[in-house]
């Protein structure tokens, strides 16, 4: 077994899951990551502008679900959807503000108050620059 704690949360409009949009950047909403000051360092170099993937936890989502009900003869590996087993989802996002241990962010489509897991950026830079 394993411990995963959350980094921080997001606090978007999305208050259901019937709310959200299937992919968050085919809509623009906005939101705010909010990191635990414990992990400010982490966050130096992300930029406005910049794409990056919010890994996240669906704390409300059906974990028995295994074939998605809109779609018969679809299993939930076979998606994007949040209910599955383990609701662990990615979400890539624009970043459109930074302030000290808050990120805005475009292309939410999470329910506002979920934990958040990690960032990853899709910049591939330079190892050795800063």
């Amino acid at each position: 077994m394993f411990d995963i704690e959350p980094i921080g949360t997001v606090h978007t409009p999305i208050e259901t899951s019937q709310e959200a949009p299937s992919q968050g950047l085919k809509d623009d909403i906005e939101g705010t990551i909010e990191i635990d000051p414990a992990y400010e360092r982490a966050l130096q170099g992300i930029e406005v502008g910049d794409e990056i993937v919010v890994v996240w936890f669906a704390d409300e989502a059906d974990r028995s679900l295994l074939e998605l009900d809109k779609v018969p003869g679809r299993g939930v590996f076979n998606s994007r959807s949040p209910a599955r087993p383990n609701p662990i989802v990615i979400t890539p996002c624009t970043v459109t503000e930074v302030s000290g241990t808050e990120i805005g962010v475009r292309g939410v489509d999470m329910i506002d108050g979920s934990p958040v897991l990690d960032l990853k950026s899709t910049l591939h830079r330079d190892l050795n620059q800063p």
